[in-house]
């Protein structure tokens, strides 16, 4: 029989996030609650608020790589430097799909009546199950100066939901102890967004606080696809050879724009407004019909974020607070969410960087989410950054009945105060100043 362990492997390849609003990753953001407006270094401002590019040190220059090259044998490889992923809402999918494995497993080594019936229904379970994902990866070279900062800066993102599409044939067969071949599968849609853009901000000086403005016109590529993976052992190829062919690839000019006043460089305000031309995107998408039937359109709209913030910095400590002043808008089927975040930051020595954060839905939609992370500053040359989140239901288990414990990928489906807590995404960056 042709096992369904492909979908496992897709599933841990891609969840090991609820950051969809944002369109970006930065692992020192992240790992303070996503929060950043009022906070962000000026070598991760241009994603975020470019107005913050002009506070940086102007006697430096910052670089962030997306990967760095290595020679493995005289073969060029390329090792990854910044990037993130998460899942959402994934805590279902994985739980269904961990019931089937666990009823497959049960047919194959005693086919009868009870095992067989048991796996039915597990398949039947799994039909319509949905989990989130994001990933993406960034670059920026970032150049402070009094008079004019610049960035230039690119960011590629993309966020998918998955959808199991269980076929009855297959639900009919278990039932008749004649299941092989599964003709099963799932759906992956999305919109993948890379940007290319460049940052300007200006800076003016008064008595008691330093004024910026910026702006990020930039150029985007937005590409939506909706592919089928079987759940055979040929899916995941299948999935390879052809998602790449199954693009549907568009342009777009967007712009980011931003205000900081930081008054006694101690204490700041800001605002930031991103993606401020409205796009709406349409996914022709198998994933709300079963197997063999005529597509749909999913929506996604890429609409304006705007942004309020503040933060107290000082060379050993920050804490910063920002919330959304309008709801971030993604895809039609999910549910509307405007977010408040809150982060700390504590700087020992200018060489470990040790944050906490938590992000809030303020229309009571989504779960909250803490995030954690650390970075590492040698020299305060380079930079290597982590961040984690962690929710409810989360796709990897580490806290559960008062205790902290390696539970594994996270197939529960327990709610309220039971339920337990997981990593369901982290983000990794590197950067250099010099």
């Amino acid at each position: 029989m042709k096992r369904i362990v492909i979908i496992s492997a897709l599933t841990c390849a891609i969840a090991p996030t609820t950051f969809a609003a944002q369109l970006y990753f930065d692992a020192r953001n992240d790992a303070m609650g996503g929060a950043g407006v009022a906070s962000s270094d000026f070598v991760t401002a241009a994603f975020v608020n470019p107005a913050l590019l002009g506070q940086g040190k102007t006697d430096h220059i910052g670089v962030i790589l997306p990967a760095i090259p290595y020679s493995d044998d005289g073969n060029p490889r390329y090792a990854p430097t910044s990037f993130g992923v998460q899942t959402d809402t994934s805590s279902a999918f994985l739980g269904a799909l961990d019931n089937v494995k666990t009823a497959q497993d049960a047919y194959d080594n005693n086919t009868n009546v009870l095992t067989a019936a048991a796996y039915a229904n597990a398949l039947g379970e799994f039909d319509g199950q949905r989990m989130g994902v994001n990933a993406g990866t960034s670059f920026a070279i970032a150049l402070p100066s009094k008079a004019l900062s610049m960035a230039f800066f690119g960011n590629s993102y993309m966020t998918s939901i998955a959808t199991a599409k269980v076929s009855q044939s297959d639900i009919d067969l278990a039932n008749g102890q004649n299941l092989g071949d599964l003709d099963s599968k799932v759906n992956l849609a999305g919109v993948s967004i890379s940007d290319l853009g460049l940052a300007l901000s200006m800076n003016w000086d008064a008595d008691i606080a330093t004024v910026s403005i910026g702006i990020s016109p930039k150029y985007q590529r937005i590409d939506t696809y909706s592919y089928d993976i079987s759940i055979n052992d040929d899916g995941l190829s299948e999935f390879e050879d052809g998602f790449l062919d199954g693009l549907d690839k568009q342009s777009h000019f967007n712009l980011d724009a931003g205000v900081a006043i930081d008054f006694y460089d101690t204490f700041r305000v800001a605002v930031s407004g991103r993606n401020m031309l409205k796009k709406d995107l349409e996914i022709e998408t198998t994933a709300y019909k079963g197997i063999n039937q005529a597509d749909e359109k999913m929506l996604f709209t890429l609409a304006p974020l705007v942004t309020a913030g503040f933060s107290l910095h000082h060379n050993y400590a920050t804490l910063t607070a920002e919330m959304d002043l309008n709801d971030a808008i993604g895809f039609e089927s999910n549910s509307e969410s405007r977010y408040a975040r809150a982060g700390i930051e504590a700087n020992v020595f200018d060489f470990l960087q040790l944050r906490a954060g938590i992000r809030h839905d303020l229309n009571d939609i989504r779960e909250d989410l803490y995030t954690l992370g650390f970075g590492i500053s040698p020299m305060n040359l380079v930079h290597i950054d982590l961040a984690a989140t962690v929710s409810k239901n989360g796709a990897y288990t580490v806290y559960q009945d008062g205790g902290f414990s390696d539970g594994g990928l996270n197939s529960a489906k327990t709610t309220g105060d039971d339920a337990p807590y997981g990593i369901d995404g982290f983000v990794l960056q590197v950067s250099a100043k010099f």
